[in-house]
C-alpha cells in the first residue's frame, strides 16, 4: 500500500509539473519576444470562441445521451454550490484580514478547463487512474473530460454573470482607499472641518452615493443589462447548448457520433474537423496563460511596485489548494457512500473532488478589462496568478488524496452489496 501511494504521488506530481512546464514555455516565449501581447490576446480569443466550443460539442455531445442525462445533474449542482461557497470564503477573508476587494473574484473563479483537461491527459499517460477506471481506461478518461467540461460551462456562465460585480467591488474598494489616502495627505487649511473624519466621510458619502445610484439607474442600467446578456450568450455557452442538444436528441447523436456505416453521416467529416480544432484548446490555452502572465513583470519607469501583499497571496493559495481540498474530498466521499445521488461512476466522484481545486482562471484578466480596472490593480492580480500557478504542483496532493478516497468509496459500496 505505501509503495502504491508513492507511485501515485509521483505520477500526480509529474502530471502537475508537466502542466507547469507547458505554462513556462508560454512565459519564456513572451519574455523572448516571440509572443507579443496582441498575439496572445488573439490566440486567447480563438481558444475561447473557437477551440473551446468545438471541444464542448465533441466531448460533451459524445458522452451525453438521453439515458445518462440526469447523471450529469450532480456536476451542475456542485459547480454552482462551490462557486457560491467560494464567494463567501473570499468575502470572509477580505473582511477578516483586510485584503483587497478583488480577492473575492480571484478565489471564486478557478481554472476549470485547460488545467484539469491537460492534467487528466497527463494522468492517463502516467497510468495512475487505472485503479478507478476499470477495464476501459480511455472511456473513463473521456467521461472525466466531459464532467470537467460541464463544470467549465457552468463556471463560464457564472463568471460572466457575477464576475464583473465581484471585481467591481474591488475597483470601488481600491478607489475609496486611494481617496482616503489623498485626503489624509492633504494639508489642513482655513476650510478644513473640525469634525472627526468618520463623520465627514459619511456626510460626503450620502449625497455621492445617492447621485451615483440615480445616475446608474437612469443612464447605465439598460446598457449594462444588454452587455451582460451579450456576455452570457457567448460562443462557449452556445457550444454547450449545441452539445447538450446533439447529445440528448437520438437522431442527432447517431448522425454525429455513430460510425458512418451505422448512420453517422456527420461523424467522418464535420465531427472529425471539430475534434481537430477542439484538440488545440488545452495545450494552447495553458501556453497562452503563461505568455499573458509575463505582462506582470513589465513595470514602467517611476511606476509603483505592483507586488501583492504576502497575506493576499497566502489567502488565495490556501483557499484554492488546501481549504477546498479539505472540503470537497470528504464531502463527496460522504455523499457517495451515504446516498445514491452520485450514482456508481468512480470517475464522477474523483472528478467532483478535484473540480474546486486549483489556481484562479485567466478569465479574470478579461473581467478586469470589463470593469475598467486601473493598471496597477491588473498588475497585482496578474502577479497573484503567477504565484498561484507556480503552486500548481500542490495539486498532486489533492489528486492522490481524491484517488485514494475514491477507491475507499468503491470498497465501501462493494461491502454494502
Amino acid at each position: 500500500m505505501p509503495s502504491s501511494i508513492v507511485v501515485s504521488t509521483l505520477g500526480a506530481f509529474q502530471a502537475s509539473v508537466s502542466v507547469l512546464i507547458t505554462l513556462g514555455y508560454g512565459l519564456i516565449a513572451a519574455r523572448m519576444g516571440m509572443v507579443r501581447a496582441g498575439t496572445a490576446r488573439d490566440v486567447a480569443s480563438l481558444c475561447r470562441n473557437v477551440f473551446l466550443p468545438a471541444l464542448l460539442i465533441t466531448d460533451i455531445g459524445s458522452q451525453l445521451n438521453r439515458h445518462n442525462f440526469l447523471s450529469y445533474a450532480p456536476v451542475f449542482i456542485w459547480s454552482i454550490t462551490y462557486t457560491v461557497v467560494s464567494i463567501i470564503m473570499g468575502r470572509a477573508a477580505v473582511k477578516m484580514f483586510g485584503l483587497p476587494g478583488w480577492v473575492v473574484a480571484v478565489v471564486t473563479f478557478n481554472n476549470t478547463t485547460s488545467l484539469p483537461l491537460l492534467l487528466t491527459r497527463s494522468l492517463l499517460e502516467t497510468g495512475i487512474l487505472s485503479g478507478i477506471a476499470g477495464d476501459d481506461v480511455e472511456g473513463a478518461v473521456a467521461r472525466a473530460r466531459s464532467y470537467f467540461l460541464i463544470n467549465s460551462l457552468v463556471s463560464k456562465v457564472l463568471t460572466f454573470a457575477i464576475g464583473p460585480e465581484l471585481l467591481g467591488e474591488g475597483v470601488v474598494h481600491q478607489a475609496e482607499v486611494d481617496s482616503d489616502d489623498m485626503e489624509a495627505r492633504k494639508e489642513p487649511d482655513e476650510e478644513t472641518t473640525l469634525l472627526p473624519k468618520p463623520i465627514t466621510s459619511h456626510l460626503v458619502i450620502i449625497p455621492t452615493a445617492t447621485t451615483r445610484i440615480v445616475h446608474d439607474t437612469r443612464q447605465r442600467s439598460l446598457w449594462r443589462a444588454l452587455k451582460r446578456s451579450g456576455s452570457f450568450f457567448n460562443p462557449t455557452t452556445w457550444g454547450g447548448i449545441i452539445a447538450i442538444v446533439v447529445g440528448i436528441v437520438p437522431s442527432l447523436h447517431r448522425a454525429a457520433f455513430a460510425p458512418s456505416n451505422e448512420g453517422g453521416f456527420l461523424n467522418a467529416w464535420l465531427m472529425s474537423s471539430l475534434r481537430n480544432v477542439g484538440a488545440l484548446f488545452s495545450g494552447m490555452e495553458v501556453f497562452i496563460v503563461g505568455s499573458k502572465l509575463s505582462d506582470s513583470f513589465d513595470v514602467r519607469p517611476h511606476e509603483a511596485s505592483p507586488n501583492p501583499s504576502k497575506g493576499t497571496v497566502a489567502a488565495v493559495i490556501l483557499i484554492r489548494f488546501f481549504v477546498w481540498a479539505t472540503i470537497s474530498i470528504p464531502l463527496v466521499y460522504l455523499i457517495a457512500t451515504k446516498t445514491r445521488l452520485l450514482g456508481d461512476d468512480p470517475i464522477l466522484w474523483w472528478s467532483m473532488m478535484i473540480m474546486p481545486i486549483g489556481p484562479p482562471g485567466m478569465i479574470l484578466s478579461i473581467l478586469l478589462e470589463a470593469v475598467d480596472a486601473e493598471r496597477r490593480m491588473k498588475m497585482m492580480v496578474a502577479r497573484v496568478l503567477v504565484y498561484a500557478y507556480m503552486a500548481t504542483p500542490l495539486m498532486a496532493l489533492a489528486v492522490v488524496g481524491a484517488l485514494n478516497v475514491t477507491q475507499a468509496v468503491q470498497a465501501t459500496k462493494s461491502a454494502q452489496l
